[in-house]
């Protein structure tokens, strides 16, 4: 695999993949304003968006239409964090706090992107916001590929080329990445302090219940939920929640 000229030839090898443990002073990547705020497109020369050769139009309906596909492709996250610190470097952002980038895959796994090359993940800046706005846009296509609205090759090179234009270049409706309704707020007493029993909790220390999304750092992980069932965190069509088990 060619990250680009490695300075050092050592490698980790993780789960056979093999990640650079140093940037290459000869690789300058640089993100670019994509229209909506800064940095939200990466470099075409770094990162043009390479595709998974094993799917296709003909089999969209075994693979990326299929619940759950996505994670039998996924890379391991030990593979992808530490390929971010080092495309961190290449891309010379100042803020090397890796917890506010995701390691994006331009061309998404839910619309037959390469799940490992190096030419397809870079470290998208989303402050930790999950989802980001990247994650409707790619939701968005999935679905209209699948309901045949849009051809596979056409929402590959649109989101490859533009992820912040690539709805309006395909005719589609902006979705926004708003999390699920929630009822109106009324007047209510403080919660009651979480179940013991009930695992892992909220930033704000309350139990999880299916349907909410789950943070990067929970990813696969099995837990309680506040009604005693089991939960797992898992992807759903590329969105990762918890779901009942």
């Amino acid at each position: 695999m060619n990250l680009t000229k490695i300075v050092s030839a050592a490698a980790l090898v993780v789960a056979g993949l093999s990640v650079p443990l140093a940037a290459s002073a000869s690789v300058s990547c640089h993100a670019i304003n994509g229209g909506i705020s800064t940095k939200t497109l990466p470099d075409r020369g770094c990162t043009p968006g390479v595709t998974n050769g094993a799917v296709t139009q003909a089999d969209i309906g075994s693979t990326i239409c299929r619940s759950g596909w996505t994670a039998t492709v996924r890379p391991p996250e030990s593979y992808t964090n530490r390929l971010k610190v080092v495309q961190i470097a290449e891309y010379h952002y100042a803020n090397r706090s890796t917890h506010v980038y995701e390691e994006d895959h331009l061309i998404p796994l839910e619309l037959g992107g390469s799940p490992a090359s190096v030419k397809n993940l870079w470290p998208e800046y989303d402050a930790g916001h999950i989802p980001n706005p990247k994650d409707a846009v790619e939701n968005t296509l999935n679905h209209a590929v699948c309901s045949h609205r849009v051809s596979l090759r056409s929402a590959q090179v649109a989101i490859a080329t533009n992820w912040t234009t690539a709805l309006s270049r395909l005719g589609l409706s902006r979705v926004s990445p708003a999390p699920a309704p929630k009822p109106a707020p009324v007047p209510a007493p403080a919660p009651a302090p979480a179940p013991a029993s009930c695992f892992p909790l909220t930033s704000g220390g309350n139990c999880y219940v299916p349907g909410e999304y789950c943070r990067i750092a929970d990813r696969g992980t099995r837990g309680v939920a506040a009604d005693g069932r089991s939960i797992i965190c898992a992807d759903v069509n590329g969105t990762w929640r918890w779901e009942a088990s």
